[in-house]
């Protein structure tokens, strides 16, 4: 499959490296984007295929097999670092021209043994957010 609804558009997905956030940077360079950047903390995520086609290719080497070498690029991210997502978006401005699009699908893990949501100490709300 590919489309061209996001034709000439430069795309971030935070937390492309498995699961929803792989599927959704794929689905963009699928639909066009001339660019799609797959910042994550690691370019896979052990053990975390849920399924995926070729989940021991990293993300953005899917994408470059699929769709070309330009297509796409990996920047180490870490979404609790504002100047790790400054960078990203630097970048992708600098290799792209322009951002288009910028999807987080970023997850912190650990909240499980906190309770419900609105049981949730502020800190730990502020960390998941």
């Amino acid at each position: 499959m590919h489309g061209n609804r996001l034709a000439a558009k430069v795309a971030i997905v935070i937390g492309s490296s498995s699961g929803l956030g792989r599927a959704i940077a794929i689905a963009f360079a699928a639909e066009g984007a001339s660019l799609v950047i797959c910042a994550d903390l690691r370019p896979i995520i052990a053990g975390a295929s849920f399924g995926a086609e070729e989940p021991a290719v990293p993300t953005h080497e899917f994408i470059q097999k699929q769709y070309g070498e330009t297509s796409a690029r990996f920047v180490r991210t870490d979404v609790t670092v504002g100047k790790d997502v400054e960078k990203v978006v630097q970048e992708a401005v600098a290799w792209g021209g322009r951002l288009g699009i910028m999807m987080n699908n970023a997850g912190v893990g650990g909240t499980e043994h906190h309770g419900m949501i609105h049981e949730m100490t502020e800190t730990v709300w502020d960390n998941t957010m």
